[in-house]
């Protein structure tokens, strides 16, 4: 074999390889969001009210999950973003459900102090590690993700949310 043929075929089994690790990547990070997706839709909370809401209740929609806290500025912020767009996407196919670190008086006072109507649910610390599962590895706050009608991931964010960002995740879906 000469020099030339070795490097062309050195080169095509190194292209082989890295193509191959593509799509075991791939495959395995699928894989971990559609169990991270069972998880939650297995998943039962209690609301602000107290009564239990299972998850598994927005199975078949698109469904918007937001990882808060009371004391986190971000997640206070656009707060009255989500809740605008569950009003404007009602109807639609869309749920936005809040899923606060707190417990449900907190969550409670949080609602209510700013006039919230989407459902917010109390997750405790318990909820960090759903959201580490759709990928927020450093627990940061807050965190939102976007999962289709079939549970996949179709978008996620770690931190606050851009302005008009959700706004273009759901007007896509439309």
């Amino acid at each position: 074999m000469t020099r030339s043929a070795f490097i062309r075929f050195a080169t095509l089994i190194l292209v082989l390889a890295l193509v191959g690790a593509l799509v075991v990547t791939t495959v395995a990070r699928r894989n971990a969001e559609a169990s991270a997706a069972e998880r939650l839709y297995a998943t039962s909370l209690d609301d602000a009210e107290g009564h239990v809401q299972a998850l598994s209740q927005w199975r078949g929609q698109y469904l918007v999950v937001n990882f808060w806290a009371t004391w986190c500025a971000p997640c206070v912020a656009e707060m009255p973003q989500l809740d605008q767009l569950q009003r404007q996407f009602a109807g639609r196919n869309v749920a936005i459900v809040g899923i606060g670190i707190e417990g449900e008086q907190q969550v409670r006072e949080f609602r209510d102090r700013l006039g919230l109507h989407l459902t917010l649910l109390a997750g405790g610390y318990d909820a960090l590690s759903l959201a580490r599962d759709f990928g927020d590895v450093q627990g940061v706050l807050p965190y939102t993700v976007l999962l289709s009608t079939k549970g996949e991931v179709l978008h996620s964010r770690a931190g606050a949310l851009q302005s008009g960002q959700m706004q273009a995740w759901l007007t896509d879906l439309q």
